[in-house]
C-alpha cells in the first residue's frame, strides 16, 4: 500500500495505524509545521490538536491528493496544502520549526538530497521527524507480498543513522509498529503503572523506524502504547467483507447453476423437438413413397384397362363383321 486513500481510511485498523503515528509525532511538533507527503491531508487536524503548533502546511507531489485536501480543509486559518517535492521545497531558508515526512525517504533515488533540503528550511532549533520501513520489515513484506517497485531503499538502523547524521548532530531512532496485544483494562478509577511483557524471541524490527533529528539539542523518542480495536473487531472488519464476497460468489454460482439447468432443459426440449421433427419428416417421406407407389399402381391399372378396352373393342368389331345381315 503506497498511499493512504480516502476509501482505505474507511478500514478502521488502517485508520488507527496512520492516525496513531501522527498522534505520536504531534507530541514533538511545534510552531510552523510542514508535513511533506501529506497525501489527502488527514494529518492536519491531528497535528493541530497540539496547541504548540501554530501553522500547518501540507505538501505532496500528487496534485489530485492536494486538491482533495484543500477541499476538505476545515481549518483554513491554520492549515494549508500545496503541491511540492521534498527535493525542491518551496520554503525560505530557516523558516520551519518542525518538518515531518513519514514513509518517504525509501521512495527516493537520492534521499541525501532530501535531507539536505530539510536542513535548509529548518530553523536552527528546528526538528525533523521521519519514518521509513525497517530492513527486516521490508524483507518480510517481500517474502509475503513480493517485491515493492516503489521502494528503492531498505534501511538498516545503521544506514538510517548515518544518512541523518550527515545533516543533523542529534539523531534518535526508535521503531513504531502496529501489533496484536493482550491488555488488561482496569475497571476502577485507580491509575496503575503499565506492565509490559515482551517475548524473548520478539522481533521489534517488524515495523518502521521513526527518527527525531535536530541540530540544537537531543530529542528522545518515548515508549508509547496506543490501544485500538480489539482482535474480534479486527477480524470482523476483514472477515465480514470476505464472508459477504463468498456469499455473493456462492449466489452467483447458484444462479449460474440454475442457468445451466435451464439451458440443459432447453437443449433437451430442442433435442425432443428435433426428434419429433425427424420422425414426422420420416413419416411424411414414407407417406410420399406410399402415395407414389399407389399412383404408379393406378397408372399400371389404367394402362391395363386401356389395353383391355382396346381388346374388347376389337373383339366387338370382329364379332359384328361375322354376323349375317337379316
Amino acid at each position: 500500500m503506497e498511499r493512504i486513500e480516502n476509501d482505505l481510511l474507511k478500514l478502521r485498523f488502517l485508520q488507527e495505524e496512520h492516525h496513531q503515528r501522527y498522534q505520536y509525532v504531534a507530541s514533538f511538533s511545534k510552531g510552523v509545521v510542514v508535513d511533506c507527503a501529506c497525501g489527502i491531508g488527514y494529518s492536519a487536524p491531528i497535528l493541530l490538536t497540539n496547541p504548540a503548533v501554530t501553522t500547518y502546511m501540507g505538501l505532496d507531489v500528487d496534485q489530485d491528493a492536494v486538491e482533495y485536501a484543500q477541499q476538505q480543509n476545515q481549518n483554513k486559518d491554520r492549515a494549508s496544502f500545496e503541491y511540492g517535492s521534498i527535493l525542491a521545497l518551496p520554503f525560505d531558508d530557516h523558516s520551519i520549526d518542525t518538518f515531518i515526512s513519514l514513509e518517504t525517504l525509501e521512495h527516493l533515488e537520492k534521499p541525501e538530497l532530501a535531507i539536505a533540503e530539510v536542513k535548509r528550511v529548518l530553523k536552527s532549533d528546528g526538528v525533523f521527524i521521519c519514518s521509513v520501513p525497517t530492513k527486516d520489515y521490508e524483507n518480510f513484506c517481500v517474502s509475503l507480498y513480493g517485491p515493492n517497485p516503489y521502494h528503492l531503499h531498505a534501511f538498516s538502523l545503521d544506514a538510517l543513522q548515518k544518512l541523518l547524521q550527515t545533516q543533523f548532530e542529534h539523531v534518535n531512532i526508535s521503531v513504531i509498529a502496529q501489533e496484536l496485544v493482550s491488555i488488561v483494562h482496569t475497571l476502577d478509577d485507580e491509575k496503575t503503572p503499565l506492565n509490559v511483557y515482551t517475548p524473548e524471541d520478539k522481533n521489534v524490527m517488524n515495523g518502521s523506524f521513526i527518527a527525531v533529528s535536530s541540530n540544537a539539542h537531543a530529542v528522545k523518542n518515548r515508549s508509547t502504547l496506543f490501544t485500538g480495536m480489539s482482535r474480534i473487531e479486527y477480524d470482523q472488519e476483514l472477515v465480514l467483507p470476505l464472508r459477504q464476497s463468498l456469499a455473493f460468489a456462492e449466489n452467483l454460482a447458484n444462479q449460474r447453476w440454475q442457468l445451466l439447468l435451464e439451458a440443459e432443459q432447453r437443449i433437451n426440449d430442442v433435442t425432443c423437438y428435433k426428434e419429433q421433427a425427424e420422425r414426422i419428416s420420416e413419416e411424411r417421406m414414407q407417406a410420399f413413397q406410399k402415395t407414389e407407389n399407389l399412383l404408379r399402381e393406378r397408372d399400371r391399372n389404367l394402362a391395363d384397362a386401356v389395353v383391355l378396352i382396346q381388346t374388347l373393342r376389337e373383339q366387338l368389331e370382329k364379332t359384328s363383321k361375322q354376323e349375317p345381315n337379316p
